[in-house]
């Protein structure tokens, strides 16, 4: 106290130590709100997560890992008249071919034409891969078939599938041949058609045809070639495929090759990017090839036979090959005709 009589002003410790309780306080509470802070962003970032659909997966599935299947097709003549035709070694070629078919399941599908006589048809049944399937001659070929004596009434067509059948249909050619000219008008060509599926709700139609031969026919082949354009055009499957003997090569003068061209794509020239140079290079010939032991000096080499498909984004031609096919131990040639071979890739 002073000696003036006034009186000190009291708490005079507060003064000093006032300022720092606020700034305690002011620190508290600017790390409250800075946790604060922090917790309302996670908690908003959980529930942007948690709200969030699941993505969806189909559409990334689909392109990523499409569902493709490979078929690998064989297509034959296999020269099946009998020997009083003029067709030689019929018996041993016969075995020949079924042992082939028997031993080579890399193949999908065998489609075989000129299978006239029911004994052959058996032969060659009795040697097909176990597991798969055989068309009988009646379900390809009409009523009146006899294929005992001769091929009268017969369609000459069959098909061997690793895939059941899921439908099967014949086609008889509205025309045959004419009566008073040659042995066409008694055979019963046609088309022959089985449904497969390689995997379920994939559905392929394979079809197997020959048309009628010799030159002077081609009236009857364009006719005939009609009618399997008119059985494409009719299938609902996913993808269509048509095989067997033509007789007809590209550069012939008559309209049976455009006919088919028009609703189909042949297999041997969209493999080689449509270089005619490439597919009709003598080598790939089916009929009158130099590595044919049956072809004779004077036969112009020709493209008779084919594997065609009818065209859609869901189908390519990964090989084709005309394989040249001879008896292990005569190293005679299957058939007259060389067989033609596709790999497909299919995809829905």
């Amino acid at each position: 106290m002073s000696n003036s009589g006034e009186t000190e002003p009291l708490l005079v410790t507060s003064r000093i130590s006032a300022p720092r309780q606020p700034r305690a306080s002011y620190a508290v509470c600017l790390s409250i709100f800075v946790v604060g802070c922090i917790g309302l962003t996670v908690a908003i970032t959980w529930s942007y997560r948690e709200s969030r659909p699941e993505p969806n997966p189909g559409p990334e599935s689909t392109t990523s890992s499409p569902d493709t299947i490979t078929l690998n097709v064989f297509s034959l003549m296999v020269w099946g008249s009998p020997g009083s035709f003029g067709t030689e070694d019929k018996e041993l070629r016969m075995e020949a071919i079924g042992n082939y078919i028997g031993s080579h399941t890399e193949y999908d599908v065998f489609l075989l034409n000129d299978l006239w006589m029911r004994g052959d048809h058996e032969k060659i049944r009795s040697l097909i891969p176990e597991g798969y399937h055989m068309s009988g001659v009646g379900q390809l070929a009409l009523r009146s078939c006899d294929g005992l004596a001769a091929p009268e009434f017969c369609s000459g067509l069959a098909i061997i599938s690793k895939y059941p059948f899921k439908d099967i249909e014949f086609l008889s050619f509205t025309d045959h041949g004419d009566f008073f000219w040659d042995y066409e008008y008694f055979l019963r060509r046609g088309a022959g058609r089985v449904r497969i599926e390689p995997s379920p709700g994939h559905t392929v139609d394979v079809i197997v045809t020959a048309l009628a031969s010799i030159d002077y026919n081609y009236w009857y082949r364009e006719s005939q070639a009609n009618n399997v354009v008119g059985m494409v055009t009719k299938s609902d499957a996913d993808h269509v495929i048509v095989a067997g003997d033509f007789n007809v090569d590209p550069r012939d003068n008559e309209n049976t090759y455009k006919t088919l061209k028009s609703e189909l794509t042949d297999a041997v020239e969209e493999f080689y990017k449509n270089d005619s140079s490439k597919y009709l290079d003598p080598a790939l010939s089916t009929f009158g090839n130099v590595k044919n032991t049956y072809s004779s000096k004077e036969q112009h080499p020709v493209a008779y036979d084919y594997i065609w498909y009818r065209a859609s984004n869901g189908i390519t031609v990964a090989d084709f090959q005309v394989p040249i096919l001879r008896t292990k131990r005569e190293e005679i040639s299957f058939s007259d005709h060389e067989a033609v071979t596709a790999k497909f890739q299919l995809s829905k």
